[in-house]
């Protein structure tokens, strides 16, 4: 089985990206030098401690379900399982640090208890999906280095926030192969939403599909929908119901080699939109425009941009898009910066006149970040301002408060 092939591509992307940044080979190589006892062991120690471990002896049904989602996926590495005795409708992955370790799996008492033989079955392909796209992996390396998220780079947390749920759309591809009933997979988002037992409602997957498209439907037009830290379910089971009657996955089912499947892509490229967007109010779309096209503007008055003016750019972007040097590079591309930055100028004051003192502000950031001042910059500052509509000694008097906020001067030049 191409396991590579069934990933969702922007996933593999981030992910990469994210290893890279964090340096996660050699990150694996400090914890592994570093380690007291095995990984697997200080796992043992808390699971065996308040758990169950799932053997063919204690619990041969169990074992054996989970033994053939594991012949399903064709993941042979070493993997124990075990049952936590906690209510809350959960499971997670620990990944091995070393080959010579195992895999851990746990499922809570709670989830075991509500889903029946098949919803387990995804729920168990889930979590070896997190496994074989090495996403448990990544997390857990982003969980040691960055060991509150919101203390990491701001770029960082929403990059980070896309790919965690993109992990779980990948995940739950190789939930579906695992159970191979989409309505099973239906029913156990269901239970696991609602927290009841399709037998007493007599659940009817279809009804649940379509009331799925509704709430799909108003979370793409609100783009409410990336403020969780997992994709909304509505997402979750609508990229699982492409994938299902996708020929990617048909392809699988008839063992005929899998190749890229541009219509799923784009599909889902479609659908995961909204988890790219962190705000789509009008006035953010525009403070985008304008951080972005200023900044360039800014930056090159002096016809060079530096490496501290172009983090500066990129750090006030991330608060509004997930990709800021994907934007900075569409602007560029599309050769408008002059038209982004009068229309943005033009529609932030008409949202807010208040916008001007941020608009003042970030310029003159902007053009400090380098630690030196220019006369032309100095000029374009007083100018800008003056059309904004301050007087020459308020625009100063700005100027003074941020060198005084924020200038370093260059002790090196």
């Amino acid at each position: 089985m191409n396991h590579e092939a069934i990933r969702i591509p922007l996933e593999i992307q981030i992910g990469q990206e994210l290893y890279q940044q964090i340096q996660g080979r050699i990150l694996e190589t400090i914890l592994r030098e570093a380690k007291v006892e095995k990984t697997e062991n200080y796992f043992k120690n808390i699971l065996q401690g308040h758990s169950f471990k799932v053997n063919e002896k204690l619990a041969p049904r169990l074992y054996d379900s989970f033994m053939d989602v594991m012949k399903r996926l064709e993941f042979n590495e070493p993997t124990e399982f075990y049952i936590t005795n906690n209510p809350e409708l959960n499971a997670f992955a620990v990944s091995r640090l070393e080959p010579d370790e195992s895999h851990i799996i746990n499922i809570n008492s709670g989830l075991i208890d509500k889903v029946d033989d098949d919803e387990l079955k995804f729920i168990v392909g889930h979590e070896i999906g997190h496994l074989i796209s090495n996403n448990a992996n990544i997390a857990q390396l982003l969980d040691f280095v960055f060991e509150n998220q919101s203390e990491s780079p701001l770029m960082m947390q929403h990059k980070i926030a896309v790919w965690d749920k993109l992990s779980e759309l990948t995940a739950d591809r190789f939930g579906l192969i695992a159970c191979g009933m989409l309505d099973k997979v239906l029913s156990c988002f269901f239970k696991m939403a609602s927290g009841l037992s399709v037998e007493r409602l007599n659940f009817d997957p279809r009804a649940f599909s379509v009331e799925n498209e509704e709430i799909l439907k108003y979370f793409k037009e609100t783009g409410s929908g990336n403020l969780l830290s997992h994709p909304i379910n509505p997402i979750r089971i609508k990229a699982v119901e492409l994938f299902e009657s996708s020929e990617l996955y048909k392809n699988l089912l008839s063992g005929i080699a899998i190749v890229t499947d541009k219509v799923l892509d784009n599909h889902i490229s479609e659908l995961i939109q909204s988890l790219m967007v962190i705000s789509n109010s009008p006035v953010n779309y525009h403070r985008t425009c304008f951080i972005a096209s200023a900044g360039l503007i800014v930056a090159g008055i002096d016809k060079a941009i530096e490496p501290d003016e172009y983090k500066r750019i990129i750090e006030e972007l991330s608060a509004f898009t997930v990709f800021p040097k994907l934007t900075l590079s569409q602007m560029i591309d599309e050769n408008k910066i002059e038209i982004f930055f009068e229309d943005s100028v033009k529609a932030l004051l008409q949202i807010n006149p208040g916008e001007k003192n941020m608009m003042m502000e970030y310029m003159i950031n902007i053009i400090i970040a380098d630690s030196t001042i220019t006369d032309s910059e100095l000029n374009f500052i007083f100018d800008f301002g003056t059309k904004l509509g301050f007087e020459r000694k308020e625009i100063a008097q700005i100027f003074a408060s941020s060198i005084q906020e924020q200038f370093m001067p260059n002790i090196y030049s």
